[in-house]
């Protein structure tokens, strides 16, 4: 998953779109994407509808990187779950730590999120890290559980091209596993090309941030997951 966050103007992000189109292009003739693998994007807001044909052109999901807790009503500012339908919106990310940082969002609201979310037949990707798993996990809905998707992004490694060890990661999905049962778990923190393979061992996926603004980068690193050798 390439999350762009509140980077790249429009022009910027057609033309990302553009450049990924003819890179994979390029790709070896007898290469077709996995059964079992997916790429999703997810832009800022304002960029889903002009962008979605491109996205989907590309055979990949689209997604966003928040909801609103509230459904619709007077909530003046906030993008609710009904306003997304009919969008094609496939994932929302929900408490990722730039959020509960920033945002000062709890718990709670992200329960509420997800709920938002599964009421409209998008799929959550609950962002946690080692300080709010557990209290995240403990304020969810028992009779949702097997619905979403949980993601280790550790704070300290959050756009700080810091990454953590695989040690770490396989601990933590443990601890998911204990916590949350037997769903799909993806890492998120400074995913790059040089690292992305590892982590793939373990985990069913990836967040990839800043390695995804550039879009060659980007391509780099889906080839290096997907096991396509480098051209000579």
């Amino acid at each position: 998953m390439a999350n762009w966050k509140s980077q790249k103007s429009l022009t910027q992000a057609e033309a990302w779109l553009q450049t990924v189109h003819d890179l994979l292009g390029a790709f070896p003739p007898d290469f077709s994407l996995p059964k079992d693998t997916t790429i999703a994007l997810t832009p800022p807001f304002p960029f889903i509808v002009p962008l979605r044909s491109a996205i989907e052109k590309l055979g990949w999901q689209l997604g966003v990187q928040d909801i609103s807790p509230f459904p619709a009503g007077s909530y003046n500012g906030a993008v609710s779950g009904v306003n997304l339908q009919g969008l094609g919106v496939k994932y929302t990310l929900v408490g990722h730590s730039e959020r509960r940082r920033y945002f000062h969002e709890t718990v709670q609201t992200v329960a509420r999120k997800i709920e938002q979310a599964l009421d409209v037949g998008i799929t959550p990707i609950i962002c946690v890290d080692q300080q709010t798993v557990e209290a995240q996990a403990a304020a969810l809905d028992e009779g949702l559980n097997g619905q979403w998707l949980v993601a280790y992004e550790p704070a300290q490694a959050i756009g700080s091209g810091h990454n953590v060890p695989l040690s770490e990661v396989k601990e933590f999905q443990s601890k998911v596993q204990r916590l949350f049962g037997a769903v799909p778990f993806l890492y998120g923190g400074s995913v790059d090309e040089l690292n992305i393979s590892e982590y793939l061992l373990v985990t069913d996926g990836a967040i990839i941030s800043t390695a995804s603004l550039d879009a060659k980068q980007f391509v780099t690193v889906l080839k290096t997951a997907l096991g396509i050798p480098k051209a000579k």
